[in-house]
């Protein structure tokens, strides 16, 4: 992975559950529970693999990468921030299993 093709920051966000309402719906809370922030590549989808991801994820916008961290597990709970954006994580991988790089497909989330 180039250093150069690093450019954007992501922050990881952990989803934690607080307590219930009155209803007993779960009360969620985002914390940045990981270290960071970190550089990365972000690809919007395009054409075919916009279309090749869409049949696995209705929703996919974006593919992520980052450099693999040590230690820090990046589950399809979690989200990122970019910027002002929110990206929830669709799928986490590593995709060559050598620990060099974690690839997300995400979707954007308007709040």
């Amino acid at each position: 992975m180039r250093a150069g093709a690093l450019r954007s920051r992501v922050t990881v966000q952990r989803k934690t559950i607080t307590a219930q309402n009155s209803d007993g719906a779960d009360v969620v809370d985002w914390t940045l529970d990981v270290d960071g922030p970190f550089w990365a590549t972000i690809d919007a989808l395009q054409g075919r693999q916009l279309e090749a991801m869409q049949q696995i994820w209705a929703e996919a916008r974006f593919r992520v990468t980052i450099r693999y961290q040590e230690g820090v597990p990046i589950a399809r709970a979690d989200r990122l921030l970019w910027g002002t954006r929110i990206l929830d994580i669709l799928d986490a991988e590593d995709p060559d299993q050598r620990k060099r790089q974690v690839v997300m497909i995400c979707k954007e989330l308007v709040e």
